[in-house]
């Protein structure tokens, strides 16, 4: 017997966890669709001595909030005569996604993760030595502000970012032992090598676009991706990818600020020999610029106070 899914549904799969996504405008159309492709998933792992756990199996509908409370009404999965619940918040893959991707749920979930291992260092923070307490927070709480961020980190709020980078900046002050209230600087920053959550999140999307460029990464993302192949072709141009044309939510999408970010380069890092030295020049490069612009703003403020 073979799974029966239509062929507008898109399945994920990573290792055990799987997903089915289908997109239409009446939450009742996408309950009527995915309602026998359950089944069909269903009867194919009974016929092959495996199980459908419905208690672990969620659904969720995203949309825009406005559309939301009357869409969970009309929205209903049903499988072997039982109901799947569906979630305002679900987790795939160790992320929280809310029913309106505003990444709301990421966010306080990483917060809180930071928080807790902080108190816990800090038990210990007696023992530790500069070196020790810098490795186990980047081990056990800059992880968790990596994971998977090129996705959704564009999409945040000014105050969600906001939220993260104060987590950072406890960290931070663990670190180098300093005073909860302390006002960071550039400085702190540069004691540590350490990139702030914005540039850190586009070394990490570089590192991806490095990948993509060089035909390293998985194949769903290699074939997203177009080289340009203008009429006028240059050394610099060959390197750079065609800009999508995207419009709404997809101005905050991997798939188009990857593509800023990678053409925004300068043409010797782009062109780096392997990915350790790209690494290595894609830091110092965010650096140079995070500094620039910590440098103007603390500038900034001393004239303010100046004149004040």
């Amino acid at each position: 017997m073979k799974i029966s899914i239509d062929a507008d549904c898109k399945v994920l799969l990573y290792a055990d966890d799987s997903a089915i996504l289908y997109s239409h405008k009446d939450p009742k159309v996408i309950s009527n669709k995915l309602s026998p492709v359950m089944e069909s998933c269903h009867d194919w792992l009974v016929d092959n001595k495996l199980s459908l756990h419905l208690g672990k199996t969620k659904s969720i509908i995203f949309g825009p909030k406005s559309k939301l409370s009357q869409a969970a009404e009309d929205f209903c999965v049903k499988c072997n005569n039982r109901t799947i619940g569906a979630q305002n918040c679900i987790k795939y893959i160790s992320i929280f996604i809310d029913n309106k991707l505003s990444g709301e749920s990421i966010v306080n979930s990483i917060v809180r993760k930071v928080n807790q291992r902080l108190k816990f260092l800090y038990r210990n923070k007696g023992c530790l030595s500069l070196s020790s307490r810098k490795s186990l927070c980047t081990a056990l709480l800059q992880c968790h502000l990596d994971y998977a961020c090129a996705s959704w980190f564009e999409g945040l709020t000014k105050c969600l970012k906001k939220k993260l980078q104060i987590s950072q900046n406890k960290m931070i002050r663990f670190i180098l032992n300093l005073n909860p209230r302390h006002n960071l600087s550039f400085r702190e920053f540069d004691a540590l090598k350490f990139l702030n959550i914005s540039p850190r999140v586009t070394q990490l999307r570089l590192n991806h676009m490095y990948n993509i460029f060089h035909g390293k990464a998985p194949h769903y993302l290699n074939n997203m991706f177009t080289k340009n192949a203008g009429t006028y072709r240059t050394r610099s141009s060959e390197s750079n990818f065609v800009v999508p044309r995207i419009a709404g939510v997809e101005s905050s999408s991997f798939y188009y600020i990857g593509v800023k970010d990678w053409n925004a380069l300068p043409i010797d890092i782009k062109l780096a020999n392997n990915k350790f030295t790209f690494k290595r020049m894609v830091k110092i490069h965010l650096e140079e610029i995070k500094d620039s612009k910590m440098m103007n703003s603390f500038t900034t403020e001393l004239h303010f106070l100046y004149f004040i």
